[in-house]
């Protein structure tokens, strides 16, 4: 008797051990969807296998993300494991990959810790996606992107190293939108990707998905470092046309036929053209910043080889505006003045 009290009292005192140290925090796993990481040049190895579309079984294979605890978040970065324990997290993944190594061909823009906005190579962005499996016909499919402006927004939960644009419909102030796309600030190195889904419903405003990245190990960029971006201001700049006929001959003649800023703040200015005249505007009587308009206007002018080419003679009232956040980009028009 005295035996069994003493086993039954040993099994009391450790089970109440057991709930005042707290078990291993559970492995927060999607059992309906796999989790996968894609980009440009993103395996661990460094290697150029991995891409945005067009993957092959293979490729999803290789490219998977592994299912994680709170404490295994813990083990790779203490205080974004500390962050993710205040969340109601439902799902939670890692990968390893290499970013800012091999060139991608194009550059992405970011803005870094100090506010300012940067332009660097696309090796330096990536996307985690959700996927369903069907083992019948033994495909992937793509169901979620992470971010996604209208089903999976997404807070930076290590905005040192992640920026994540707020998304919009239209380009904001500075240029990213609902296209844009995440970039590591941190510079080139072995990094950690931690993506988790909350319980709460992602909504504009409120995030449904929380976002980290850790570096592992830094390594040397052979693509360049970050580049900071020089945002046009229409007001620094003066505006002329410029193009083959007379008084132009594409800036040879001398100065461009100034343009004036008009209420809207759009530049407006008029020029006398004959029929096959060719003209655009640029900025500053230099190549710089040069635009023409994106489609001819039927019986006014034609758009060829980047330029505008007068359809009849007469005098023609030409308009900029709408100038992207970099210059770019502009609205041109063209009218014949009454």
């Amino acid at each position: 008797m005295k035996k069994n009290l003493l086993v039954a009292c040993l099994a009391a005192v450790t089970a109440l051990g057991l709930v005042g140290c707290g078990g291993a925090a559970p492995v927060l796993e999607d059992k309906e969807n796999t989790w996968h990481i894609h980009g440009t040049n993103l395996l661990a190895d460094g290697t150029t296998a991995n891409g945005w579309n067009g993957k092959s079984n293979e490729l999803y294979e290789a490219t998977k993300m592994k299912a994680a605890s709170i404490d295994d978040v813990k083990k790779i970065n203490a205080e974004l494991g500390d962050k993710l324990s205040k969340k109601n997290v439902k799902y939670l993944y890692t990968v390893d990959i290499t970013l800012g190594v091999n060139d991608a061909g194009y550059t992405k823009n970011c803005i870094k810790a100090d506010g300012k906005l940067y332009s660097a190579n696309g090796s330096y962005s990536f996307k985690p996606v959700k996927c369903s499996y069907d083992a019948a016909e033994e495909v992937y499919a793509e169901q979620q992107w992470i971010p996604d402006p209208r089903t999976a927004h997404t807070e930076s939960l290590t905005p040192a190293t992640l920026f994540i644009p707020q998304w919009s419909e239209t380009p904001d102030a500075n240029g990213f939108s609902w296209a844009s796309d995440i970039m590591c600030t941190g510079g080139a190195g072995l990094y950690t990707v931690v993506v988790a889904q909350y319980t709460e419903v992602s909504a504009a405003g409120v995030p449904g998905y929380g976002l980290g990245l850790v570096l592992k190990e830094a390594k040397t960029s052979t693509v360049g470092d970050y580049t900071e971006v020089t945002k046009f201001v229409a007001d620094d700049h003066t505006f002329g046309i410029v193009g083959g006929f007379a008084a132009s001959n594409w800036g040879a003649a001398g100065n461009d036929v100034a343009m004036t800023k008009q209420a809207d703040g759009s530049y407006q200015g008029e020029v006398t053209l004959a029929v096959g005249d060719t003209f655009k505007v640029r900025a500053d009587n230099d190549w710089t910043y040069n635009w023409a308009a994106s489609t001819g206007v039927e019986g006014v002018f034609t758009v060829a080889d980047g330029n505008m080419v007068a359809a009849v003679a007469g005098t023609y009232v030409v308009t900029v505006s709408n100038f992207s956040m970099i210059g770019d980009s502009a609205t041109v028009t063209a009218a014949l003045k009454a």
